[in-house]
């Protein structure tokens, strides 16, 4: 145990620095700011063998000094709320920050310095307060009261060299509880980012996941379309090239034996079969990649879809262009081209609509396609979280998001349903088009 060495010190002075010694190392152990206040005014009051008395804290702004610990006086909580900030003015209280040096009174009661309590407050006859100060600034004060005797020299040197100390607790604790904030503000920070990563990477797993099967039912529908494509090129163009030939041996025969006039008649067959041949290799053409999107752009494109999708669907279809039509990277107009044509396709198998109207607005940055129906709408919740059966709408949006845009839907029962794509249009664009088709 640390002793006090006690060469030239009386026994009055011995006690007092091993009371102060302990009471150091005491207050030094403290790690919230409220048990330093506590722990130290207690302290105060037992040096000084004061009744009550109480620590003062300088406000932000500098203006009032705010009572933060009080020892040997209750009040009630109205009373220190209404009371706690002490205005930093010329006062028995206030003289010791304003001044920065200690104050001492034998009766503040009748200290021609004061400037009145209020009420309720216990009376004030001998005082002594001294700053607390930190690089000799003050940032405070310590005040006791009511010793039985008045204060002497000795008791302002102590309080002094005791508020000194105080004052570096204070700002150890302070600046201990700053760290110990910040730390928690990190640990939270770290916990809250490590959930957004934990979050964000199973959104990923599921992203990829939901791609995959994405995958490869675009790789079932392609094939099942090369299926489709190489039976109707089976079904139609192959049995009318058949066709073709056996009137062609017929019309040759028939030449053979002089037959004029049924020679001539089979030709004419040959003629009719080999127009129905160009017109199905056209419409297999057509299938896999309309011409006319090419030549003319995507508004013509999607008017003559339309036009093709009304004579098999039945349903009335509009296709509206408004703005200055241009010529997009073939990539997107494609890309937009296969997203009409499925979002119609979507109306005529599900959505139980009389009408369709397609809308494609062309700007200077962007451009919008919308798909409105009059059908029976949707869930729209219920089909997210369906995605396995509606690998639609997850297509749909997957090709929009590699164009750089972004798709909505709106859709409820009974309300039919809304989809609109929006895609950036590059600065630098090819020739612009009209509207009906030409360059």
């Amino acid at each position: 145990m640390t002793t006090i060495p006690t060469a030239h010190l009386n026994s009055q002075q011995y006690e007092r620095l091993q009371a102060f010694y302990h009471l150091a190392v005491e207050l030094s152990s403290l790690r919230s700011l409220e048990s330093v206040l506590d722990t130290a005014l207690k302290q105060c009051l037992e040096l000084t063998d004061s009744q009550f008395g109480f620590i003062g804290l300088n406000t932000s702004n500098g203006q009032a000094m705010d009572v933060v610990a009080i020892e040997g006086f209750h009040p009630s909580p109205q009373f220190y709320e209404r009371f706690h900030l002490i205005p930093l003015r010329m006062n028995i209280f206030s003289r010791v920050v304003l001044e920065n040096s200690s104050v001492r009174s034998e009766n503040a009661m009748t200290d021609p310095r004061k400037v009145g309590q209020p009420a309720g407050h216990p009376p004030v006859e001998t005082f002594l307060g001294v700053p607390l100060r930190l690089q000799d600034k003050p940032i405070g004060m310590i005040g006791v009261a009511n010793r039985p005797q008045a204060y002497d020299n000795d008791h302002e040197q102590l309080l002094m060299t005791y508020a000194a100390q105080v004052a570096i607790v204070i700002h150890n604790v302070r600046l201990y509880e700053e760290i110990t904030a910040a730390k928690a503000g990190l640990e939270q920070k770290v916990a809250t980012r490590t959930q957004q990563l934990q979050k964000a990477k199973e959104a990923l797993a599921d992203k990829a996941a939901l791609l995959q099967r994405l995958l490869n039912e675009t790789v079932d529908v392609q094939e099942r379309e090369r299926q489709r494509i190489a039976q109707d090129m089976h079904d139609s163009t192959s049995q009318l090239l058949v066709g073709a030939m056996l009137e062609l041996k017929s019309a040759q025969e028939r030449l053979g034996n002089g037959s004029l006039p049924q020679a001539e008649t089979s030709l004419q067959s040959v003629r009719e079969i080999l127009h129905r041949v160009d017109a199905e290799i056209k419409r297999a053409i057509h299938d896999l990649r309309p011409p006319s999107l090419d030549e003319l752009g995507l508004g013509p494109a999607l008017r003559q879809y339309a036009v093709r999708f009304e004579q098999y669907s039945g349903l009335d279809c509009d296709v509206e262009i408004l703005g200055t039509p241009r010529r997009l990277p073939p990539k997107s107009e494609i890309s937009i081209y296969r997203l009409v044509q499925e979002a119609l396709q979507n109306v005529s198998a599900h959505a139980q609509a009389r009408r369709a109207n397609v809308i494609v607005v062309f700007s200077p940055r962007r451009l919008k396609v919308t798909v409105i129906d009059d059908g029976q709408g949707f869930d729209l919740d219920t089909v997210r979280r369906n995605t396995l059966d509606h690998f639609g709408l997850l297509s749909m949006q997957e090709r929009t998001e590699s164009l750089g845009g972004h798709l909505s839907i709106e859709s409820r029962p009974g309300q039919g349903t809304r989809i609109e794509l929006v895609v950036p249009i590059p600065i630098s664009l090819p020739r612009e088009v009209n509207t009906n088709g030409t360059h």
